[in-house]
């Protein structure tokens, strides 16, 4: 059996010879150590909401070289052109656009996490849609961590050309295991001018795991990105989600849905950039917590100087099964701009409705039953935006364990 350092062992000399051994290009090599040398000299982010306190670096394996991505498709999608393929493979086929793209939608230095996945990424998918095509059937990028104890740090690229549309789902999975493991991926999506990406990502990973990732598109003009997130796993969670409208007449549908049980810590972070003109935005995001679990929110819509006629609307709605469960939700709206045709945000929290109950029960619904109900209601508008049947059922079944 391998024997991998862990994630307090690494050094430059680690990365270096990782980076040769593999026959990566000299620019890579060199934005490896880059992000190396930052993040061994970076503090940890202080993060108030986010409890990293048990997290033990020394006792997480930097699995290098172990891939733990799984492609999946329905009908290959090669003879259209398009390329679906491990990031690190596709280097050997389509390094000048991989190059052209890789860290410019997340800057390496934004964090300590960050500058990790950009000096040790080995797993992650690359997608590319050419011009005016059209993928019908979705494509899966699923993520499983080896055993406990391991680090998963995947990086994925998803481009698309002008028109071109797909739908796109990333799956971060594993069983409850004994011991903690760490995940901390990165998405970068580039949308070109009038394309269309549908964007899933589904995060069901085991109880003891550390999920710390950064995902961010970026949109041209005339182009949409629906984009659905799903957060039932995991110990601890931080996610910093970014939408940048840079196109104008670009928009997006953003809704997500979370579920802390337990003694979970889940944290999202969506941040949504208006910049082009006439671009459009609606978020729904939907919150459940039970027992100990804590949940934060923490949303804001930024509308450049730039923007104008902007169309933006943030909402987050969190529900409480049970009094000892907290969620923070912290919506905000930034305009830098006088020219604004419509904008906005909410917040609700609180328990389920004893009168909504009261008439459930009157019409021989079992309170437990009449909760479930309630709660499955509640994240439909996420669950009827999952693709597949298959993963929708899997995820709603999830969802009803918790309860």
């Amino acid at each position: 059996m391998k024997t991998f350092p862990t994630l307090a062992e690494l050094s430059d000399t680690t990365i270096l010879d990782v980076s040769q051994a593999a026959g990566e290009p000299a620019w890579l090599a060199e934005q490896r150590m880059a992000a190396w040398r930052f993040f061994a000299a970076a503090e940890p982010p202080f993060w108030r909401r986010t409890d990293l306190s048990k997290f033990k670096a020394e006792q997480i394996a930097a699995a290098i070289g172990a891939s733990a991505t799984i492609l999946v498709w329905e009908r290959d999608p090669a003879g259209q052109g398009v390329v679906f393929a491990p990031l690190l493979q596709a280097l050997h086929t389509h390094e000048a656009v991989i190059r052209q793209h890789l860290g410019t939608a997340i800057d390496s230095q934004r964090h300590k996490f960050v500058a990790l996945n950009a000096a040790l990424w080995q797993d992650g998918v690359f997608l590319y849609v050419p011009q005016n095509t059209a993928v019908e059937l979705p494509l899966t990028a699923a993520f499983t961590m080896p055993a406990p104890g391991d680090a998963i740090v995947a990086r994925n690229l998803i481009i698309l050309d002008h028109g071109a549309s797909v739908t796109f789902v990333e799956e971060y999975r594993s069983d409850a295991g004994a011991g903690q493991a760490f995940a901390a991926p990165i998405t970068e999506m580039f949308l070109g001018n009038d394309a269309t990406l549908r964007f899933v990502t589904v995060q069901t990973w085991g109880e003891d795991v550390y999920h710390i990732g950064a995902q961010k598109a970026r949109v041209g003009r005339g182009a949409t990105i629906e984009w659905s997130a799903v957060n039932l796993g995991a110990r601890v969670q931080h996610v910093e989600a970014e939408t940048a409208l840079e196109g104008d007449g670009s928009r997006v549908e953003w809704v997500a849905a979370t579920f802390g049980g337990g003694h979970q810590n889940l944290l999202t972070a969506p941040w949504l950039r208006h910049i082009g003109a006439k671009t459009e935005a609606h978020m729904d995001f939907k919150t459940v917590v039970k027992d100990q679990s804590y949940t934060t929110f923490d949303g804001m819509i930024k509308i450049e100087h730039q923007s104008r006629a902007t169309v933006s609307r943030l909402e987050e709605h969190a529900l409480h099964l049970t009094p000892k469960a907290r969620s923070d939700s912290i919506p905000g709206l930034m305009i830098d701009t006088n020219d604004v045709a419509r904008a906005g945000h909410a917040s609700t929290s609180g328990e389920v409705d004893e009168e909504q109950l009261f008439y459930m029960r009157s019409r021989g619904i079992p309170r437990d039953d009449a909760i479930h109900l309630i709660v499955m209601g509640f994240f439909e508008p996420v669950l009827d935006r999952i693709p597949t049947e298959a993963l929708r059922q899997r995820i709603a079944e999830m969802i009803e364990a918790k309860i």
